[in-house]
């Protein structure tokens, strides 16, 4: 009686069946090297991951991995192509090639592409936050990813400028009406970008919207 591959072990024929872009390489804990996983990384660096779950033995599960991302996937961008881990390498490397690897190819794309948009907004929060913290006396900043705040303590009251990808937002907590224009005014010099047409500076109790 033949002893069933393992995973491990099954991932070098269905790699040499998928052609020389892509290369097996074991999945670890660790130190230790994984019977029941293995991994496929390609030549431009996607990769598949393959395992045997253990409420699913005998059969060998394949999906796509992807960049750390917040990028919102929609239905059917990750899904996974579940096969017999009896049947012949050939005929798994066959239906990974035609269910799985164009679609994970195209949703890695749009998701790379994704986090490169990302990284040039946040780069330009960030830019954005420090330099309106350095013209406003006394401003605290925070930054998280694509969004920051700053806060200018004023007597009486406080100032918060909230700044969210390209969109700019002031909200003030019992400030005078003069401070809240000379704010709105200040943040749009500072922010050129940032359109602010006379009359569509939203209502003073609810703060005003750049």
């Amino acid at each position: 009686m033949n002893t069933p591959l393992t995973v491990a072990e099954l991932s070098h024929p269905i790699a040499l069946e998928l052609g020389g872009n892509w290369r097996p390489q074991p999945a670890r804990h660790g130190l230790q090297e994984l019977d029941h996983a293995a991994t496929f990384t390609h030549l431009d660096g996607r990769q598949l991951h393959l395992s045997e779950r253990f409420d699913a033995p005998g059969h060998l599960h394949i999906r796509g991995a992807f960049p750390a991302t917040d990028y919102g996937f929609r239905r059917g961008e990750r899904d996974t192509v579940r096969v017999a881990m009896t049947e012949d390498p050939a005929d798994i490397a066959a239906q990974i090639a035609a269910d799985l690897i164009p679609v994970h190819r195209d949703v890695h794309e749009r998701v790379k592409e994704y986090n490169r948009a990302q990284a040039v907004m946040r780069r330009g929060v960030e830019e954005a936050a420090r330099d309106l913290s350095a013209r406003l006396p006394g401003a605290r900043t925070r930054i998280d990813g694509t969004t920051a705040h700053v806060y200018v303590s004023l007597e009486p009251g406080e100032v918060r400028i909230g700044l969210d990808g390209d969109t700019v937002s002031l909200v003030l907590n019992d400030a005078p009406r003069i401070i809240a224009d000379a704010v709105v005014f200040a943040v749009s010099r500072f922010l050129p970008h940032v359109q602010t047409p006379e009359g569509e500076r939203g209502e003073y109790v609810d703060g005003y919207t750049l």
